[in-house]
Order: C-alpha cells, then structure tokens, then sequence
C-alpha cells in the first residue's frame, strides 16, 4: 500500500497554491498577482498550477473561498463558548468580527475588494455563505429586525475601517460593541 507524501497530495498543494497568491497579493496587490508567480512561489510547474487553477479568477474566488471557511470556523468557536442561549448565532457573528483587522491583514482584503470590482464572480462564496447566514440570524431565537441591524452594524465597522473612512474608536467603538452584543440578549429583543 503507497503513501501519499504531503508534497504531493493534490489538497496539500491546492493549499499551498492558495497560499502562495495570498502572499503575493498581501505583498504586491492583486494586479500583480499572475499565475507565473504563484507557482514560482510555491515551487510548482505552471501545468501544476493550472490544473488546479486555470485561471487567476479561479485562483481569486479559491482565496475568497478560504476566507469565508475561516469565518464559518470562527462562527463555530463562538458558539462552542456560548451556552446555548437564544440569539448564540448572532453573538458570534458579532464576536468573530469584533477585532480590527492588524494593520497587515488590511491591504489583502483591500485587494480583494478591488478585484471583485473587475470581477464580480470573486465574491460569489461570501455571498453564498451571507445567505445562509442571513437566514441562521433571522432563526436565532431573537427578534430578527435586531439580529439583522447586528449584522449590518458590525459588517459596517468592518468594511469602513477597510475603505478607511471614519468609523468610531476607541471608548466610542467599545460602547458600540456592547450594545450590539445587549441586542443579542433574547431578554433585551423582543421576539416578532
């Protein structure tokens, strides 16, 4: 019986693939994203690359792809911490983007952004996944007018600190934070 070493099991240099793009563009920004350069990054042949990914759009979408399960596994680890109550869903789609981004997080998603700009089809996986979980706050056991006003409030800070206009900080942000997280108390939301 063969072993598949993990340099050539095809998960494991999918990963790697994707890994190498998302260095490039945190360094360099999307436009200078090419498939030549990942698969020199990760070591690989073009035709190695390509069969993965055919395209650089493909490529994008896959990085995007990644993002939107590192959310659904953050969401999970909030929820492992809550003990079941009404609204549990809501609080850790709050919890799991409480936290800026480090300033070294924020070009990369600056670049996707841009992308999805030129490509409309690069944020087709957030967009599945916003839908489902659109759905799971609106079914958390809490008045889902408040459910949804958390969502959009803390999508709101995240995306305004990435497109750099003013967003409250400070004791103003934390007071903020609190209140939404009040409004995911069953007690405090009036169930409709």
């Amino acid at each position: 019986m063969s072993t598949v070493t993990p340099s050539h099991d095809p998960a494991c240099l999918r990963d790697r693939l994707i890994s190498a793009a998302e260095l490039i563009v945190t360094r360099e920004g999307v436009a200078n994203l090419t498939l030549d350069a990942v698969a020199r990054d990760a070591g690989v042949s073009k035709g190695g690359l390509l069969y993965h990914f055919p395209s650089k759009s493909a490529l994008i979408i896959a990085i995007v792809e990644r993002m939107a399960t590192h959310c659904e596994s953050e969401h999970a680890k909030a929820i492992a911490g809550n003990d079941g109550r009404a609204g549990a869903f809501t609080r850790a789609y709050l919890d799991a983007r409480s936290e800026p981004l480090s300033p070294e997080e924020v070009p990369f998603h600056i670049a996707l952004i841009t992308a999805a700009g030129t490509d409309p089809q690069i944020l087709e996986p957030f967009r599945k996944r916003f839908a489902a979980w659109q759905v799971r706050l609106e079914s958390d056991g809490i008045d889902p007018v408040q459910a949804s006003i958390v969502r959009l409030a803390i999508d709101g800070l995240c995306l305004g600190t990435l497109l750099g206009v003013p967003v409250p900080t400070g004791t103003m942000r934390a007071a903020i934070l609190k209140r939404l997280r009040q409004m995911t108390e069953a007690d405090t939301a009036a169930v409709v």
